[in-house]
């Protein structure tokens, strides 16, 4: 990989700032580690809950097919297997789902004990039925409890995932977060902001190998995090075609902006060739606020259509 990236900064020097600016809120380390919270959030319950249904039917498949080798009656295997449909309820369901499930288990397995209650008489079979449906309908009120508080909890976690997973800077909900606030500050204090984007072609590096492409990206967050001033910060976004990088610079006005642009421009070029992707298209534009708000508005649209795509609801 290509040596430092070396500082990128504006031309004009930092000014004094005001005592809101010195340590501007939601300032996160860029390259922290995505931590097990932001795993999870950005799994969200869709995911989750696809990859606990196949683990679930897995070990119940399991569990079946010991019982049938073993040659337990054929109505308790069956009435084993009755799990599934709770399961598969509650998952998309929550508790509703669960419990209906557990209704709809309990009324197929007296059918299959049908005949044989006809032939000896309920009393026979009658703990047996008890205590199978109070297995379906404990497993369908825990499990569907269970459920709803995972969705809420990954819900909940989803709204604070601010780190991007293919660089380790920030993503695109920091970004339109950030900008709210500069935007508010710039506004209270009278000072000037300026927000360099910059789009690149993601054709060529997603040819690359994939572990490459992540060594690659991962890089390219590390060099952009430790190039920019403490007081700036960096923000990735993909929307499939195109890799999308924003940086805040907060008292920078557009001649500092329009050098800034011109080197970051030239030193991810550099990077991406050494990375061997050369000839990579890069191309990006600069605001500076006061003055350029509707084209930072044109920007910002792009970038939440990737928040959105990055933060699906789990239920649409």
């Amino acid at each position: 990989m290509p040596g430092r990236m070396g500082r990128i900064e504006p031309a004009t020097p930092e000014r004094r700032r005001s005592p809101a600016q010195r340590a501007p809120p939601g300032n996160v380390p860029a390259m922290a580690p995505p931590s097990m919270s932001a795993q999870l959030a950005r799994m969200g319950y869709k995911r989750a809950r696809q990859v606990l249904g196949l683990v679930g039917l897995c070990i119940l498949a399991v569990l079946v097919a010991v019982l049938a080798v073993r040659s337990v009656d054929t109505a308790e295997v069956t009435g084993t297997l009755l799990f599934a449909p709770i399961f598969l309820l509650l998952l998309w369901f929550g508790l509703p789902g669960g419990l209906l499930g557990a209704a709809a288990a309990t009324a197929v397995y007296v059918v299959l004990r049908a005949d044989a209650i006809d032939a000896v008489g309920w009393g026979e079979f009658s703990a047996l039925i008890v205590s199978r449906a109070i297995a379906y309908f404990l497993f369908g009120a825990v499990g569907g409890w269970a459920s709803g508080t995972l969705e809420r909890s990954l819900d909940k976690l989803d709204l604070y995932d601010q780190i991007d997973d293919l660089t380790g800077v920030n993503n695109a909900r920091f970004l339109l977060s950030d900008i709210d606030l500069e935007k508010a500050r710039s506004q209270r204090y009278q000072t000037v902001f300026s927000v360099s984007f910059l789009e690149i072609d993601a054709g060529p590096i997603a040819a690359l190998g994939a572990r490459r492409r992540r060594t690659l990206l991962r890089e390219l967050g590390t060099r952009l995090a430790d190039g920019v001033r403490t007081m700036d910060r960096v923000a990735h976004g993909f929307d499939g075609s195109v890799h999308r990088l924003a940086t805040i610079l907060p008292e920078t006005a557009e001649e500092g902006v329009r050098v800034f642009q011109a080197r970051l421009e030239e030193r991810v070029r550099e990077l991406l060739a050494d990375g061997g992707v050369p000839g990579v298209s890069v191309s990006g534009s600069a605001v500076t606020i006061p003055g350029d708000d509707e084209a930072l508005e044109h920007e910002l649209a792009e970038w939440r259509r990737i928040d959105a795509a990055e933060h699906e609801n789990p239920r649409t």
